[in-house]
């Protein structure tokens, strides 16, 4: 497997997460050879006027061909600050929108071993809820980083935080003018 891409960025107020798509040659290879198959049969259904296969061979096709654009060329997007944390996917094409999880405390992010890639892991995202303080989770990520990204990205996100908290409890600035 390819080493995973990813890119983090941190202003001091967001941190901004990107990850890119790293599968293997086969594997894209054999989702071009599926979706020929399908295009032939569609072809076949039009040549020989038959609605019925048109209709079932396209709808197959078509959620082929969103499976297909997410392992070419498939990009996750995250946005965490203090108060949400809000996620996009990127299939090339198009674009989901962001959907934002607001955090009711503080942020977790755990860590598991991505068993296809040595050195790589998986990032989910919780919280605690408020009222019972229980654990619940906000997002799993589906693309794999590097370890040493991950570490980076705990360092940029206990960075954020420990800022905000010092905004928060810092006392009130003085100018005597």
């Amino acid at each position: 497997m390819n080493r995973p891409k990813s890119e983090i960025y941190n202003d001091s107020v967001c941190v901004y997460v990107s990850v890119n798509v790293s599968n293997p040659l086969w594997g894209k290879v054999a989702l071009i050879l599926a979706n020929l198959f399908i295009l032939t049969i569609i072809g076949l259904g039009i040549a020989w006027q038959i609605p019925l296969m048109i209709i079932c061979f396209g709808l197959l096709f078509v959620s082929l061909i969103k499976y297909s654009l997410w392992n070419f060329c498939g990009c996750e997007n995250l946005i965490i600050n203090t108060r949400a944390v809000s996620y996009q996917h990127n299939y090339g094409l198009f674009k989901t929108r962001y959907v934002t999880k607001r955090l009711q405390s503080r942020l977790i992010i755990s860590h598991s071993v991505y068993k296809a890639c040595s050195g790589c892991v998986l990032c989910s995202f919780g919280s605690y809820k408020q009222i019972d303080n229980t654990p619940f989770e906000l997002y799993n990520m589906i693309f794999p980083m590097t370890e040493v990204d991950a570490k980076y990205l705990n360092a940029s996100i206990e960075k954020l935080f420990i800022d905000d908290m010092s905004k928060r409890y810092d006392l009130p600035q003085i100018i005597l003018n």
